[in-house]
């Protein structure tokens, strides 16, 4: 465990496995967490869920790990998603914004389903909503050396100037529940970085919540973090500030 790790006790969360009948209101946040490292016998049928666009998608990672985990995420979004629509994880079809950011097609999304997936190393975290936007982003906690130069480039300057007053041990674990909090809200807008993470602001102070945001009024979105396991660190940001937030762990 890395040293500075104790500091970012975010949220104390109780995954469970959801009830057989799962449903979704437009209150209700839903947060699913998955391990991407699964035996060959799971990965088979991991990829036989995928269409063929996403099997040749995983084909052509060089490496098996890499494969792995993407085929794992993938097919766990379609069986997360098989819950709430009532259809087989195969039968869900994707459309992608000009961002490349996936969507349900309306012939299947009577509920106005919106979801977004993040993964880092071997976990993947799912956000669900109904009507809302919601985007999530997940990091695996580790050193980085150049925490100050990257704030520097992609950050706004007041946040570069609040990473740089900090000591070094803590450069990081600032770093990353910025990075994490901004990426989560243009995902949410489906823009994902190319947005502009220098245009996305994050109150310095506890409780975190966004204080400038490009498209929408920081007041209209939530901010919340977790820590789905140890060294990892997860924000979500979600449209019209619901609170009632249920943890999914997928079987």
């Amino acid at each position: 465990m890395l040293t500075w790790y104790k500091k970012y006790q975010i949220m104390n969360i109780t995954w469970k496995y959801p009830p057989k009948n799962l449903t979704i209101n437009a209150t209700e946040i839903h947060i699913w967490k998955t391990h991407l490292e699964q035996s060959a016998i799971d990965f088979k049928e991991s990829f036989d869920i995928l269409n063929e666009e996403e099997k040749i998608k995983a084909q052509r990672f060089r490496f098996e790990k890499h494969q792995q985990r993407f085929t794992i995420a993938r097919s766990s979004l379609r069986r997360i998603l098989s819950l709430y629509l009532w259809i087989s994880p195969q039968k869900i079809d994707f459309q992608y914004n000009a961002y490349g950011k996936p969507q349900l097609l309306d012939n299947i999304n009577k509920i106005n389903l919106q979801f977004n997936v993040s993964h880092s190393e071997n976990i993947a975290i799912y956000g669900i909503t109904c009507h809302n936007l919601i985007g999530v982003d997940i990091e695996y906690m580790r050193p980085m050396a150049e925490a100050e130069n990257l704030a520097k480039r992609f950050f706004s300057q007041k946040e570069f100037e609040q990473i740089s007053k900090l000591p070094s041990a803590e450069q990081d674990r600032e770093f990353f529940q910025l990075w994490t909090g901004k990426e989560a809200y243009l995902k949410a807008i489906g823009k994902g970085i190319s947005g502009g993470l220098e245009k996305v602001e994050i109150s310095p102070h506890e409780p975190r919540k966004f204080i400038r945001l490009p498209e929408s009024n920081p007041n209209n979105y939530n901010l919340v973090y977790l820590t789905p396991e140890n060294n990892y660190l997860a924000a979500i940001a979600v449209e019209n500030k619901q609170q009632n937030y249920q943890y999914w762990q997928l079987n």
